[in-house]
Order: structure tokens, then sequence, then C-alpha cells
């Protein structure tokens, strides 16, 4: 057993606190990493607010980055002393992930949100395996499949590739597959959505327009790539269409607000597509005779589509290069309090943690 400092919630709707927990060996397939740098996420706040009870406490985050400490027996992709980024896990056996889209995986619930059995408080069993890592903590045990070599990229910009990166950058990349010249709009400009910009621009869009109600975050979206900015409103959709010629080709919806889904469509030309990304409402109302009359879609995405152990080393080569500017997201803290702050009201694009020692 290996003890370490965790941020654990305790009850319901409690911020993540402080509690020394025991953390196993890893066997089989396991890997035990050491966390020098992680992400809070807009769904680490949601879910420390609606965690069932009897599941507490329960130790959350999911974009962990640190060294391999250990390996079980069967590991052979990773070794002590890499240098990883976390990210969800997956069974690499059901038909999604050999077609190689695991954010799909068949036993995603299971692995990513049911629990990882053996670590403990004391006498007290602590909920871990948190999208395969529960990451808030000095010590994550992971697997093979959702632990990415990412050489010597510094750790804090490494730490946000496993989840909101990838996921922007894939759903335009990989699900949306945007082609040079292109348009497209990304409703929410926040670490997801900027990373959709980023992406835009990566793939050549020729027009990259970004909808949010604030003017430091739309000011940030130009300076990333986007073409135009506008603000969010019933107007959006019309701004648009004027921006693009049209409509665009490809919106990303970050939000999951009902009234952005709805101009996110509007906003679209004949025969485009939206990629539904954010976690927020769970239904909304849709212009159907619209969708049907121009030949529209609708897609939910997944982490970008993405199959981390081939896409993380491509987002991380990209950082370094400097084509990918995540440094322009990232704002460090060494103390979580603040940084969990800073993720709840929105004053840091993405608070990355970094646990001492």
């Amino acid at each position: 057993m290996n003890r370490t400092v965790a941020r654990v919630v305790a009850e319901p709707g409690a911020a993540p606190s402080d509690l020394e927990v025991e953390v196993p060996d890893p066997t089989g397939h396991q890997v035990l990493v050491r966390i020098h740098a992680v992400g809070v996420c807009h769904t680490d706040l949601t879910l420390a607010a609606n965690w069932p009870e009897q599941g507490m406490p329960v130790i959350l985050g999911h974009e962990g980055a640190g060294v391999v400490e250990a390996v079980g027996p069967d590991v052979t992709t990773v070794r002590a002393g890499d240098r990883v980024s976390l990210t969800f896990d997956s069974c690499g056996a059901c038909e999604f992930c050999a077609a190689g889209t695991p954010g799909y995986c068949e036993q995603s619930i299971v692995l990513n949100y049911l629990g990882l059995p053996g670590i403990r408080s004391g006498g007290t069993a602590v909920t871990g395996g948190f999208f395969g890592q529960s990451s808030f903590a000095g010590l994550a045990l992971a697997t093979d499949r959702n632990t990415v070599p990412i050489g010597d990229l510094p750790l804090e910009l490494a730490a946000p590739l496993g989840c909101s990166i990838q996921t922007g950058v894939g759903t335009v990349t990989r699900a949306l597959k945007v082609q040079p010249g292109e348009s497209v709009v990304v409703f929410g400009t926040g670490a997801v959505g900027l990373a959709a910009v980023m992406g835009a621009k990566l793939a050549g869009a020729g027009t990259i327009v970004a909808v949010d109600p604030r003017a430091d975050r739309r000011a940030l979206a130009l300076e990333l790539g986007a073409t135009h900015a506008v603000e969010a409103g019933p107007q959006a959709a019309q701004q648009v269409i004027d921006a693009t010629g049209g409509g665009a080709h490809a919106a990303v919806d970050t939000t999951a607000r009902p009234d952005a889904l709805t101009q996110a469509v509007l906003a679209l030309r004949p025969r485009g597509t939206v990629a539904v990304v954010g976690l927020g409402e769970a239904s909304a109302e849709l212009p159907v005779l619209l969708i049907m009359s121009r030949g529209l879609r609708v897609i939910g995405v997944i982490e970008g589509d993405s199959e981390p152990s081939e896409f993380l080393p491509e987002l991380a080569a990209a950082v370094a290069e400097g084509r990918l500017p995540v440094d322009r997201l990232v704002t460090a803290f060494t103390d979580f309090d603040e940084a969990w702050a800073a993720a709840r009201e929105g004053t840091a694009v993405k608070p990355v943690w970094l646990p001492a020692g």
C-alpha cells in the first residue's frame, strides 16, 4: 500500500478536502502514477455536486499528468520514470475500442464511474478510479489503456490534454473532419471551446467564429485563431451566417444550453453538422423541420472521438512545436482551493493544480 494525501468529496455539495489515503500497489495492467499536475474541469464541479452519497468519500480529478512510479506485471507500454498524461479508461476489446473510438466503450460506465476497489483511509473505503485515475491526489492508480507517454512536455501543459484539449481539438479534426477552407462556429469559449478554436485553425478552416457572452473570452478566441467573435444571444446565428457567407459548415456546442444549441443549429448552412460536447441540460427542443429540410446533422461527441494512445502524442507534439498554444489557457495553482474556486468562478480558463511533492 502507498500512502498519499488526496482531495476528496466527503458529503453532497461539499468542496474537496484533504484526506490521507492508502492506494494499492499496481497489479495486472495497472499503473501507479505520481501526480505532478491535474486540471480542474467543469465535469469535476458538476459531479462533486451530484455524486451519490453512498459512493462518498470520492476522489475526483481526470486530467492528471505525472511520472510513473510502478507498473503491474502485465504492463508493457510504460515503465517507471516515464512522464505521462492520464485520460479516460476503456476495455480495449469491444467493437468501439476496436474501431478506434474508445470514448464509446461498452464498459465505459464501469471503468470510469463505478469506482476502483482497494483505496482506503483507515477503516473507511474511498471511491477511486474516476475516469480510470482519480487524480486529485499525490498518487493515482490508472491502467496501461489510459496512461500515455508525453515526453518532455511540461506536465502542467500535459495535464489538460487528457480531456479538455483532446475533446475540443478532436471534435473538430476527428469527429467533424473539418477541411481546409471550411467554416466553423464554436459556442462557448471555455477550455474545450478554445481548444476547438485552436483545432479549427490547425485544420485550416477559412472562417472560425467564436460565440460567448464574455468579452474577455471572445478576445482570447481571436488571439488563438478565431476570425470573428460574436456575443452570445438570440442574434448570434444571424451574425454567424453573415460572417460565413451563408452559414457554417460545422458547429461545436460546448455549453449544453438549449438556447445555445438552437442557435448552433440555426447557424449552419445546408448539410452542416453540429457537434454536442457539453455537459449540462439533459434535453433541448430543436427545430426539427429545419434540420430535416436542410439536411442538417446533430451528433454527440465523447472525448473528440479520439484514440488517446495515438492522439495525445500528436497533441503533445503540436504543443511543443507552438502550433497548439495550450499555455495560453493554463493557470497553475499550488493551492487546490484556489484552483477549485477559479474553475467554479471562471476566473481561469484551465486551472491546473500542482500537488506538493
